[in-house]
């Protein structure tokens, strides 16, 4: 008997404690179950992705004096797909930015970033097309910005995690 009461009191404590330890200002249950939450996770590995692969791109076009077509446009391409996913993400967040003008400044900082590497991405893809006519030096020179700005991004996007975390710190527990 004395054994159920113990376990019947953990239980009921363990069951009031769960909504406040499952608090969290960014991911609701209702935005995780809809889509809508911000996935930190999924927006690392895209900004990974596009840095790898802008980091090849600068490489190749430091190294060697043409750039095949095909090699810029597929890095170019891969960088394209990965920071538009993680600018995708990154909209999600748009509603707690409305309230918040410390998390609206990250995202408008780190999608400027975002907006130069798409630019670079058509410099490469606009001369790439031009084969042996292409300008080399705006290629490497699109190319290392693209890998300048992307590292950028992600520190950056460090900072906006601390801002994140910060809110769900602050942020009271629903009853």
């Amino acid at each position: 008997m004395q054994k159920r009461m113990i376990l019947g009191g953990c239980a009921v404590l363990l069951l009031a404690a769960v909504p406040a330890l499952a608090q969290n200002s960014v991911r609701t249950a209702g935005s995780k179950i809809s889509g809508s939450a911000f996935r930190e996770w999924s927006a690392q590995s895209y900004r990974t992705s596009a840095y790898g692969h802008a980091t090849a791109l600068d490489e190749y076009s430091r190294t060697y004096t043409h750039l095949p077509e095909e090699t810029a446009k597929e890095h170019a391409a891969e960088i394209r797909r990965n920071v538009t996913s993680v600018k995708k993400e990154m909209e999600k967040l748009a509603p707690q930015a409305k309230a918040d003008k410390t998390l609206a400044k990250h995202i408008e900082t780190i999608n400027a970033k975002y907006d130069k590497v798409l630019a670079d991405c058509t410099v490469v893809e606009t001369e790439a097309a031009k084969g042996e006519k292409a300008d080399h030096k705006k290629v490497t020179d699109a190319s290392a910005r693209m890998a300048a700005d992307l590292k950028a991004a992600d520190a950056d996007h460090k900072t906006l995690g601390a801002h994140l975390k910060s809110l769900e710190k602050a942020a009271p527990a629903k009853k």
